[in-house]
């Protein structure tokens, strides 16, 4: 099995960072296995989750291609497709702007800003104020819309804070999207359950939520994974600049 030239970074990357992403992809928010994951049954998987995430990286990056393909495609066999087709599904899905020329970094960039930007119109003002505090952005003197026009700037020129603001919101649909009892309690209680229990910042994985309230099971999915690896890139790029200074 040979891992996508887009996904080979993976290999690279933090054993808890690759736990993330493969219980993003074979678990549901109920934290049971999904019906159409083919991971957890693998000997790979039985091997090395949770200490040796490395070992499982070229099974990770198929199932994550998978659940991006077309299913007539994946259900007769076929090759999935590459990681830059599922990147620009999942952009055209979270209407993030993208052109064809677009290289993988730029369009993962482009995800993570609309992200962070969607989820920043839609926090409170005391949300933004302990963000602000968090990236070292004097806040005393602002008011909530100058405060959000910060941030944004901060989120647009800034790959370190789009970095950390990033984290956090995926962090939270990470809670959301796993947490047990929703089946029964309905989603706007147990989000609004999450938030409360996180304190005033778990509130932004409520705006961030609504990104996934989509009818395609492979969506809902897909979209987190592919938000946890363009975290997980810009990551590594941060950490290799920081080292380098």
């Amino acid at each position: 099995m040979t891992t996508d030239k887009d996904l080979r970074f993976l290999s690279s990357c933090e054993n808890e960072d690759l736990k993330v992403l493969c219980d993003i992809l074979t678990h549901d928010r109920l934290g049971n296995i999904r019906i159409t994951e083919q991971l957890t049954s693998t000997d790979e998987y039985n091997r090395s989750y949770p200490e040796d995430m490395l070992f499982l990286v070229p099974q990770i990056s198929n199932e994550l291609l998978k659940y991006g393909s077309n299913t007539l495609s994946t259900f007769w066999n076929r090759e999935p497709d590459s990681y830059e087709t599922v990147l620009r599904r999942v952009c055209k899905q979270m209407d993030v702007k993208i052109s064809k020329h677009d290289t993988i970094t730029k369009m993962e960039h482009n995800l993570l800003t609309t992200l962070c930007q969607d989820t920043l119109n839609k926090m409170s003002e005391r949300e933004l104020r302990l963000l602000a505090n968090e990236n070292g952005i004097p806040d005393k003197t602002l008011t909530r819309q100058a405060l959000t026009a910060a941030l944004l700037m901060a989120v647009r020129t800034s790959r370190a804070v789009l970095a950390r603001i990033a984290a956090r919101i995926i962090q939270y649909i990470v809670e959301i999207i796993t947490i047990r009892g929703v089946a029964t309690a309905g989603i706007e209680t147990a989000t609004r359950a999450v938030g409360s229990a996180l304190g005033p910042i778990g509130w932004i994985a409520l705006g961030a939520w609504t990104v996934y309230d989509i009818t395609s099971p492979a969506y809902r999915v897909c979209i987190p994974a592919v938000l946890q690896v363009a975290y997980m890139r810009l990551n590594r790029f941060e950490q290799k600049e920081r080292s380098a200074a």
